[in-house]
């Protein structure tokens, strides 16, 4: 691992229960023998020097991970700006060196294999976050944050900012598109027949 990945961080973010799922964590929803889960985490572990678990609830489902498992600081359910927070203070009480802060939310089982090497494509002094697109959609909650940007970042969901991009459009930005081809990386699994393409998806394609 070279040293700019020493620099960078991980942090998959786990939502609460989905009722559209029928109760449950999606993140240990389980296709052709595999979670959610575990898809993010073999993808990520050799590409980052840290991996942490931003998980409100249901934290005992992740406990065997031995991975740190991060509650939000602020009380509320703020939303994933509060987990990005979380993380970026854990970070800032573990392990300095970490510059880059990189977001990942549980349901999406597909992210890339390089993913951090085409973020680290996009990372400069001038940059302080980047965001994952696929065709015309911006994904938020997929991206990297430069972890300079923590005591912003608390200030703005103190006096009540909830959405990333209202937040993120005040720093400078850098994009990066990964495609919808063959398939979009950042399918996410949000329904029941979710679960059916993403075992078609895992079927046809190698990973």
């Amino acid at each position: 691992m070279d040293n700019l990945n020493k620099e960078i961080s991980a942090v998959i973010m786990i939502g609460g229960q989905s009722k559209r799922m029928g109760g449950g964590i999606k993140s240990l929803i389980t296709f052709n023998n595999k979670s959610i889960f575990d898809r993010i985490l073999e993808r990520l572990v050799s590409q980052v020097d840290k991996i942490i678990i931003n998980c409100n609830d249901q934290e005992k489902g992740f406990e065997k991970y031995r991975l740190p498992i991060l509650k939000d600081l602020k009380q509320g359910y703020l939303g994933p700006l509060a987990g990005i927070h979380s993380a970026m203070h854990w970070l800032s009480l573990n392990d300095r060196q970490t510059k880059w802060l990189i977001t990942i939310p549980g349901d999406t089982p597909f992210i890339p294999m390089n993913i951090v090497a085409q973020f680290k494509s996009k990372m400069s002094k001038q940059t302080k976050i980047i965001l994952a697109q696929s065709g015309k959609k911006t994904h938020p909650i997929i991206g990297a944050w430069h972890t300079s940007l923590f005591s912003d970042l608390d200030e703005n969901l103190d006096k009540g900012t909830r959405k990333i991009l209202t937040w993120a459009h005040n720093h400078p930005i850098e994009y990066i598109n990964f495609g919808t081809k063959p398939y979009d990386p950042f399918f996410n699994i949000n329904f029941k027949e979710d679960i059916t393409e993403a075992t078609r998806i895992d079927e046809f394609h190698t990973f």
